[in-house]
Formats: C-alpha cells, structure tokens, sequence
C-alpha cells in the first residue's frame, strides 16, 4: 500500500460454517444406468429429484456424439434415509439396469445412520442410432461402388500390363510364322 492510501475501518460480521460432509466417507455407494430416449430432459429431472429427496448434486456431466449417442454422468449425495424413495424415484426416468449396491458398515455407536450419506453414480444413456450414418444403406452402396469401380481399374491395368509384357512375343512369334510361311511358298 502506498504512503498517502486513506483507510476505513468499520464493523463486518463473517458467519463461518464448518461441514464434514464432503470428507465423510459415504456409509453406501451404488452405481446404475438408466436407458432413456431423451438424456438431457431426465438428467435436469434428476437433479430436481435428488432435491427434493434433500440430496445434491456432487458432479454432472453431458455427452452427445454425431451417431446420436448421448450421455450424462451425475454424481449425488442423499441422507440414507431418503435413499429408498430416491430409488424408487428412478424409475420414472427410464429403464434402470446394472445396479451395484456397497454398504461400509459402521462398527461405533455415535454414528447417525439415518443422516448418513449415500452416493449415487448414475449414468443416463440412450441407445443411439442403431445404423451409423457411416454404415447406412446408402453409405454401404457408395462404399461398394467405388470399391468395385476401382476392382474394374486395377483388372483393367493388370491385362494392359500382361499385354505389354506378351505383345512382343507375340508379334516376334506371328513374324516368325509369317517369314517361316513366305519361305514356305517361295520353295513351292
């Protein structure tokens, strides 16, 4: 600070709250996948469901490649106790499959299991085209046309090969014949 810098002092009031719950170790973790044709429309309502069950979300991520395939990774934290309706929740978004469930039993009396936290992995996918743009029926027909016009180019060059690789011989060969033959008829 300079020399000449004029300072106020007044009164300011910080409220500090101090949380353990990002450290705390999760009492259970379950990973699923839920298959839907609209990812990004059931992501958002996963996240208001997570709300509404007294969760938050921890991460969340959205992908979509040109093939139409699209997926969204969330990652959340709910209070065991509200965990059960949470899943039960879930299948309102789409088809719930591959659900993984482990639970870190707790061996000291002062932990609270009711508010202790679960997290949840879910990824919301859909299935995307099942024919690519790159293998549809159209692609396959122009694939196979240029592949067969350039089979047609490289036979064509093969035979002007084999007829510069035999045109001399059989032009020596006819020559022969042709002198052998006027030989022939001059003796008669």
């Amino acid at each position: 600070m300079s020399e000449n810098a004029t300072t106020k002092r007044d009164k300011v009031e910080l409220n500090i709250s101090i949380s353990r719950e990002e450290q705390e170790q999760a009492f259970q973790q379950t990973s699923l996948r839920i298959r839907t044709p609209s990812v990004d429309e059931k992501a958002k309502e996963l996240r208001a469901l997570a709300e509404k069950q007294g969760g938050r979300i921890r991460s969340s991520n959205f992908s979509r490649d040109p093939n139409g395939h699209a997926v969204a990774n969330v990652s959340l934290r709910v209070p065991i106790k509200n965990y059960p309706a949470l899943m039960q929740s879930l299948d309102s978004l789409g088809k719930v499959e591959n659900v993984s469930v482990q639970r870190q039993d707790r061996t000291d009396a002062q932990t609270d299991e009711a508010n202790a936290p679960a997290d949840v992995s879910i990824q919301v996918y859909s299935q995307g085209n099942i024919v690519s743009q790159e293998s549809g029926l159209i692609a396959t027909l122009r694939r196979t046309l240029a592949q067969s016009a350039g089979a047609i180019m490289w036979s064509l060059r093969m035979i002007g090969v084999a007829i510069a690789f035999l045109a001399p011989w059989v032009i020596g060969i006819v020559g022969g014949i042709w002198i052998v033959r006027r030989a022939m008829r001059a003796k008669r």
